[in-house]
Protein backbone atom coordinates (compact mmCIF):
# COMPACT_ATOMS: atom_id res chain seq x y z
CA UNK A 1 0.00 0.00 0.00
CA UNK A 2 3.02 2.33 0.79
CA UNK A 3 4.25 1.78 -2.60
CA UNK A 4 0.83 2.91 -4.11
CA UNK A 5 0.14 5.68 -1.96
CA UNK A 6 4.13 7.01 -2.92
CA UNK A 7 3.52 6.40 -6.71
CA UNK A 8 0.00 8.45 -6.75
CA UNK A 9 1.83 11.24 -4.51
CA UNK A 10 4.25 11.88 -6.84
CA UNK A 11 1.63 11.06 -10.19
CA UNK A 12 0.07 14.56 -8.13
CA UNK A 13 3.11 16.72 -7.68
CA UNK A 14 4.40 15.53 -11.13
CA UNK A 15 1.24 16.14 -13.15
CA UNK A 16 0.67 19.48 -12.10
CA UNK A 17 4.49 21.07 -12.37
CA UNK A 18 4.33 19.01 -15.97
CA UNK A 19 0.88 20.49 -16.58
CA UNK A 20 1.84 24.03 -15.65
CA UNK A 21 4.87 23.59 -18.54
CA UNK A 22 2.10 22.44 -20.62
CA UNK A 23 -0.62 25.05 -20.02
CA UNK A 24 1.56 27.74 -20.90
CA UNK A 25 3.22 25.98 -24.04
CA UNK A 26 0.07 25.58 -25.43
CA UNK A 27 -1.39 29.35 -24.40
CA UNK A 28 1.73 30.56 -26.36
CA UNK A 29 0.63 28.24 -29.23
CA UNK A 30 3.62 25.75 -28.81
CA UNK A 31 3.52 22.48 -30.24
CA UNK A 32 3.28 19.82 -27.58
CA UNK A 33 4.87 16.92 -29.00
CA UNK A 34 4.94 14.93 -25.61
CA UNK A 35 3.32 14.76 -22.19
CA UNK A 36 4.98 11.73 -20.15
CA UNK A 37 4.94 10.97 -16.28
CA UNK A 38 8.24 9.02 -15.33
CA UNK A 39 11.50 8.55 -16.86
CA UNK A 40 12.27 6.30 -19.98
CA UNK A 41 11.59 3.77 -21.08
CA UNK A 42 8.05 4.07 -21.95
CA UNK A 43 5.69 1.60 -20.88
CA UNK A 44 2.47 3.04 -22.21
CA UNK A 45 1.88 5.52 -24.98
CA UNK A 46 -1.57 7.04 -26.34
CA UNK A 47 -1.66 10.02 -29.16
CA UNK A 48 -4.77 12.35 -28.37
CA UNK A 49 -4.40 15.19 -31.05
CA UNK A 50 -1.37 16.22 -31.47
CA UNK A 51 0.43 15.31 -28.36
CA UNK A 52 1.62 11.65 -27.06
CA UNK A 53 0.80 11.24 -23.39
CA UNK A 54 2.66 8.37 -21.96
CA UNK A 55 3.69 6.65 -18.82
CA UNK A 56 7.38 5.69 -18.50
CA UNK A 57 9.17 2.88 -15.95
CA UNK A 58 10.75 5.26 -13.20
CA UNK A 59 8.11 7.27 -11.83
CA UNK A 60 10.42 9.97 -10.34
CA UNK A 61 9.20 12.91 -12.51
CA UNK A 62 8.26 13.48 -15.78
CA UNK A 63 8.71 15.90 -18.81
CA UNK A 64 6.84 17.95 -21.49
CA UNK A 65 8.55 17.61 -25.09
CA UNK A 66 7.94 21.13 -26.96
CA UNK A 67 8.85 21.45 -30.65
CA UNK A 68 11.97 23.17 -30.96
CA UNK A 69 13.56 23.15 -27.85
CA UNK A 70 16.43 21.17 -28.46
CA UNK A 71 16.95 22.99 -32.04
CA UNK A 72 15.27 23.54 -35.25
CA UNK A 73 12.72 20.81 -36.49
CA UNK A 74 11.87 20.14 -40.00
CA UNK A 75 8.19 20.22 -40.47
CA UNK A 76 6.89 21.83 -37.82
CA UNK A 77 6.01 25.82 -38.40
CA UNK A 78 8.33 28.19 -37.23
CA UNK A 79 6.01 30.09 -34.91
CA UNK A 80 5.02 26.83 -32.94
CA UNK A 81 8.65 26.26 -32.38
CA UNK A 82 9.98 27.55 -28.55
CA UNK A 83 13.61 27.96 -30.37
CA UNK A 84 11.85 31.33 -32.29
CA UNK A 85 9.66 32.63 -29.39
CA UNK A 86 10.71 35.44 -27.55
CA UNK A 87 13.17 35.15 -24.14
CA UNK A 88 10.26 36.21 -22.17
CA UNK A 89 7.41 33.47 -23.75
CA UNK A 90 10.60 31.09 -22.96
CA UNK A 91 10.66 32.12 -19.33
CA UNK A 92 6.99 31.88 -19.21
CA UNK A 93 6.73 28.50 -19.93
CA UNK A 94 9.38 27.22 -17.91
CA UNK A 95 8.49 29.16 -15.24
CA UNK A 96 5.07 27.53 -15.39
CA UNK A 97 5.94 24.24 -14.02
CA UNK A 98 7.00 25.56 -10.93
CA UNK A 99 4.00 27.91 -10.51
CA UNK A 100 1.72 25.35 -11.04
CA UNK A 101 3.30 23.33 -7.51
CA UNK A 102 3.18 26.48 -5.60
CA UNK A 103 -0.54 26.54 -6.73
CA UNK A 104 -1.12 22.81 -6.08
CA UNK A 105 0.55 23.09 -2.02
CA UNK A 106 -2.10 26.36 -1.90
CA UNK A 107 -4.84 24.07 -2.91
CA UNK A 108 -3.47 20.71 -0.70
CA UNK A 109 -2.95 22.66 2.30
CA UNK A 110 -6.31 24.46 2.38
CA UNK A 111 -8.29 21.48 1.59
CA UNK A 112 -5.82 20.00 4.87
CA UNK A 113 -6.39 22.42 7.31
CA UNK A 114 -10.77 22.14 6.32
CA UNK A 115 -10.86 18.70 6.82
CA UNK A 116 -8.69 19.20 10.00
CA UNK A 117 -5.49 19.23 10.53
CA UNK A 118 -3.38 16.95 12.79
CA UNK A 119 -0.82 19.72 14.39
CA UNK A 120 1.51 19.73 17.13
CA UNK A 121 -0.20 22.17 20.10
CA UNK A 122 -0.06 22.34 23.72
CA UNK A 123 -2.15 19.85 25.39
CA UNK A 124 -2.63 17.54 21.79
CA UNK A 125 -2.43 13.57 22.53
CA UNK A 126 1.56 12.55 22.71
CA UNK A 127 1.43 11.14 19.23
CA UNK A 128 4.80 9.31 17.29
CA UNK A 129 5.46 11.53 14.55
CA UNK A 130 8.37 10.51 13.61
CA UNK A 131 10.24 6.66 13.29
CA UNK A 132 14.43 6.27 12.81
CA UNK A 133 14.74 3.14 10.89
CA UNK A 134 16.16 0.60 12.59
CA UNK A 135 16.44 1.74 15.65
CA UNK A 136 14.79 -0.50 18.71
CA UNK A 137 11.22 1.31 18.78
CA UNK A 138 10.81 0.38 14.82
CA UNK A 139 12.30 -3.00 15.41
CA UNK A 140 9.22 -3.17 18.48
CA UNK A 141 6.38 -2.72 15.76
CA UNK A 142 5.58 0.88 16.96
CA UNK A 143 4.97 3.15 14.20
CA UNK A 144 4.18 6.32 13.10
CA UNK A 145 0.89 7.68 14.11
CA UNK A 146 0.73 5.65 17.44
CA UNK A 147 -0.05 7.21 20.28
CA UNK A 148 1.93 7.45 23.52
CA UNK A 149 0.20 6.59 27.25
CA UNK A 150 3.23 6.43 29.28
CA UNK A 151 7.29 5.90 28.78
CA UNK A 152 9.31 5.12 31.75
CA UNK A 153 13.02 4.51 32.64
CA UNK A 154 13.82 2.92 36.17
CA UNK A 155 10.05 3.40 37.15
CA UNK A 156 10.33 6.91 36.37
CA UNK A 157 7.94 8.14 33.71
CA UNK A 158 8.50 12.64 32.64
CA UNK A 159 6.41 15.18 33.52
CA UNK A 160 5.62 15.43 29.64
CA UNK A 161 5.25 13.09 26.98
CA UNK A 162 7.49 15.42 23.99
CA UNK A 163 10.87 14.40 22.58
CA UNK A 164 12.79 16.54 24.77
CA UNK A 165 11.71 15.05 28.16
CA UNK A 166 11.84 11.47 26.72
CA UNK A 167 15.19 12.27 25.59
CA UNK A 168 16.56 13.58 28.90
CA UNK A 169 14.77 10.56 30.79
CA UNK A 170 16.27 7.85 28.50
CA UNK A 171 19.79 9.76 29.18
CA UNK A 172 19.94 9.85 32.71
CA UNK A 173 18.56 6.16 33.32
CA UNK A 174 20.77 3.66 32.65
CA UNK A 175 18.57 -0.05 32.13
CA UNK A 176 15.83 -0.78 29.50
CA UNK A 177 12.63 1.51 28.59
CA UNK A 178 8.70 0.76 29.16
CA UNK A 179 6.27 1.88 26.36
CA UNK A 180 2.85 2.17 26.81
CA UNK A 181 0.99 2.76 23.53
CA UNK A 182 -1.83 2.15 21.40
CA UNK A 183 -1.80 0.88 17.91
CA UNK A 184 -4.49 0.70 15.56
CA UNK A 185 -6.66 1.22 18.71
CA UNK A 186 -4.82 -1.65 20.37
CA UNK A 187 -3.04 -1.04 23.57
CA UNK A 188 -0.04 -2.40 23.42
CA UNK A 189 3.17 -2.50 26.18
CA UNK A 190 7.18 -3.31 25.03
CA UNK A 191 10.30 -2.97 26.50
CA UNK A 192 13.15 -1.02 24.73
CA UNK A 193 16.76 -2.04 25.02
CA UNK A 194 18.15 2.14 23.76
CA UNK A 195 21.21 1.48 21.73
CA UNK A 196 24.35 4.35 21.44
CA UNK A 197 24.64 6.92 19.35
CA UNK A 198 27.90 8.68 20.36
CA UNK A 199 27.12 9.61 23.75
CA UNK A 200 22.94 8.92 23.36
CA UNK A 201 21.47 6.81 24.29
CA UNK A 202 18.75 6.15 21.51
CA UNK A 203 14.71 4.15 21.17
CA UNK A 204 14.43 5.56 17.98
CA UNK A 205 11.06 8.09 17.89
CA UNK A 206 10.02 11.48 18.04
CA UNK A 207 6.75 12.59 20.20
CA UNK A 208 4.99 15.48 20.00
CA UNK A 209 1.69 16.60 21.01
CA UNK A 210 -1.04 16.45 18.72
CA UNK A 211 -4.28 17.62 18.12
CA UNK A 212 -6.81 17.91 15.10
CA UNK A 213 -7.17 21.72 14.39
CA UNK A 214 -10.32 22.41 11.96
CA UNK A 215 -10.46 25.60 10.31
CA UNK A 216 -13.13 27.76 8.64
CA UNK A 217 -12.14 28.39 4.56
CA UNK A 218 -10.76 31.93 4.86
CA UNK A 219 -8.03 30.80 7.95
CA UNK A 220 -7.01 27.88 6.03
CA UNK A 221 -5.64 29.77 2.82
CA UNK A 222 -4.06 31.87 5.00
CA UNK A 223 -2.31 29.10 7.01
CA UNK A 224 -1.62 27.49 3.30
CA UNK A 225 0.09 30.35 2.47
CA UNK A 226 1.90 30.20 6.30
CA UNK A 227 3.09 26.56 5.34
CA UNK A 228 3.86 27.23 1.98
CA UNK A 229 6.21 30.40 3.31
CA UNK A 230 7.62 28.19 5.95
CA UNK A 231 8.32 24.98 3.82
CA UNK A 232 10.15 27.25 1.16
CA UNK A 233 12.06 28.59 4.03
CA UNK A 234 13.57 25.58 5.53
CA UNK A 235 14.46 24.55 2.02
CA UNK A 236 17.00 27.28 1.42
CA UNK A 237 18.27 26.87 4.92
CA UNK A 238 18.80 23.27 3.92
CA UNK A 239 20.77 24.37 0.47
CA UNK A 240 22.55 27.13 2.07
CA UNK A 241 23.80 24.82 5.17
CA UNK A 242 24.60 22.62 2.38
CA UNK A 243 26.39 25.03 0.60
CA UNK A 244 28.48 26.27 3.78
CA UNK A 245 29.46 23.25 4.24
CA UNK A 246 30.68 22.93 0.55
CA UNK A 247 32.86 25.93 0.17
CA UNK A 248 33.41 26.32 3.68
CA UNK A 249 35.91 23.97 3.28
CA UNK A 250 34.28 21.65 6.03
CA UNK A 251 33.18 18.08 5.12
CA UNK A 252 29.50 18.22 3.47
CA UNK A 253 27.08 15.60 4.44
CA UNK A 254 23.67 14.32 2.34
CA UNK A 255 23.18 12.53 5.79
CA UNK A 256 19.57 14.20 6.45
CA UNK A 257 18.21 14.12 3.15
CA UNK A 258 16.20 11.55 1.60
CA UNK A 259 15.79 9.38 -1.99
CA UNK A 260 12.97 7.46 -3.33
CA UNK A 261 13.03 4.83 -0.76
CA UNK A 262 13.20 7.28 2.13
CA UNK A 263 10.60 9.69 0.49
CA UNK A 264 8.25 6.35 0.16
CA UNK A 265 8.77 5.49 3.97
CA UNK A 266 8.01 9.22 4.84
CA UNK A 267 4.92 9.12 2.91
CA UNK A 268 4.16 5.56 4.59
CA UNK A 269 4.58 7.23 8.00
CA UNK A 270 2.27 10.81 6.82
CA UNK A 271 -0.70 8.64 5.91
CA UNK A 272 -0.50 6.17 8.59
CA UNK A 273 -1.37 9.91 10.62
CA UNK A 274 -4.25 10.17 8.44
CA UNK A 275 -5.76 11.46 5.44
CA UNK A 276 -5.23 15.80 6.32
CA UNK A 277 -1.64 15.04 7.24
CA UNK A 278 -0.89 13.18 3.84
CA UNK A 279 -2.90 16.13 1.95
CA UNK A 280 -0.07 18.28 3.47
CA UNK A 281 2.64 16.37 3.25
CA UNK A 282 2.68 16.07 -0.56
CA UNK A 283 1.68 19.66 -0.43
CA UNK A 284 5.33 19.92 1.07
CA UNK A 285 6.42 17.90 -1.27
CA UNK A 286 4.94 20.00 -4.33
CA UNK A 287 6.72 23.37 -2.43
CA UNK A 288 9.88 20.73 -2.45
CA UNK A 289 9.68 20.36 -6.51
CA UNK A 290 8.97 24.05 -7.19
CA UNK A 291 11.89 24.97 -5.07
CA UNK A 292 14.67 22.51 -6.36
CA UNK A 293 13.32 22.72 -10.23
CA UNK A 294 13.99 26.51 -9.98
CA UNK A 295 17.50 26.29 -9.34
CA UNK A 296 19.85 27.89 -12.10
CA UNK A 297 21.63 24.00 -12.23
CA UNK A 298 21.46 21.82 -15.42
CA UNK A 299 18.88 20.00 -16.28
CA UNK A 300 16.46 22.00 -14.48
CA UNK A 301 13.84 24.36 -15.63
CA UNK A 302 15.87 27.23 -13.45
CA UNK A 303 19.21 25.85 -15.16
CA UNK A 304 16.88 26.34 -18.80
CA UNK A 305 16.22 29.79 -17.63
CA UNK A 306 19.67 31.06 -16.58
CA UNK A 307 20.68 30.08 -20.30
CA UNK A 308 17.16 32.09 -21.74
CA UNK A 309 17.99 34.97 -19.97
CA UNK A 310 21.66 34.85 -20.49
CA UNK A 311 21.05 34.54 -24.33
CA UNK A 312 18.35 37.64 -23.89
CA UNK A 313 21.56 40.18 -22.04
CA UNK A 314 24.28 39.03 -24.35
CA UNK A 315 21.73 38.88 -27.54
CA UNK A 316 23.12 36.36 -29.34
CA UNK A 317 21.94 31.93 -29.30
CA UNK A 318 24.70 29.84 -27.71
CA UNK A 319 25.73 26.29 -28.95
CA UNK A 320 22.72 23.98 -28.79
CA UNK A 321 25.12 21.07 -29.05
CA UNK A 322 27.49 22.82 -26.33
CA UNK A 323 24.20 23.61 -23.98
CA UNK A 324 22.73 20.07 -25.00
CA UNK A 325 25.74 18.65 -23.31
CA UNK A 326 25.77 20.77 -20.04
CA UNK A 327 22.12 19.86 -19.68
CA UNK A 328 23.07 16.01 -20.29
CA UNK A 329 25.83 15.96 -17.52
CA UNK A 330 23.74 17.63 -15.06
CA UNK A 331 20.71 14.84 -15.56
CA UNK A 332 23.74 12.66 -15.01
CA UNK A 333 24.36 14.54 -11.91
CA UNK A 334 21.17 14.50 -10.55
CA UNK A 335 20.92 11.07 -11.05
CA UNK A 336 24.17 9.97 -9.33
CA UNK A 337 22.68 12.25 -5.94
CA UNK A 338 19.24 10.26 -6.47
CA UNK A 339 21.64 6.73 -6.24
CA UNK A 340 23.99 8.27 -3.35
CA UNK A 341 20.68 9.26 -1.63
CA UNK A 342 18.52 5.60 -2.46
CA UNK A 343 21.97 3.75 -0.65
CA UNK A 344 21.61 5.82 1.86
CA UNK A 345 18.07 5.57 2.57
CA UNK A 346 18.36 1.72 2.34
CA UNK A 347 21.21 1.57 5.07
CA UNK A 348 18.97 3.39 7.50
CA UNK A 349 16.12 0.74 6.67
CA UNK A 350 18.33 -2.17 6.96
Amino acid sequence: MTIIIFILVLLVCVLAHEWGHFFAARTSGLLVEEFGFGIPPRLWAKKKGETVYSVNALPIGGFVKIAGENGVEEGVPIERQIEYKPWYVQGFVLVAGVVANIILALVLFTIAYSIGMPTTTDGGTPTIVSISPGLPAEKAGIAVGDTVERISAGGISPDTLDTDAIHTLIQNHTGSVVVDYVHDGIKKETTLEPVMHGSDRLIGVAIEPVAVVKMGIGKAIGSAWFQVKNVISAIWYTLGSLLGQLFGGTKTSVAGLVGPVGLAHEIGGAARIGLAYLIAFTAAISVNLAVINILPFPALDGGRLLVVLLEAIFRRKFSKKIVGLIHTAGFVLLLGLMLVLTVGDVRRLL
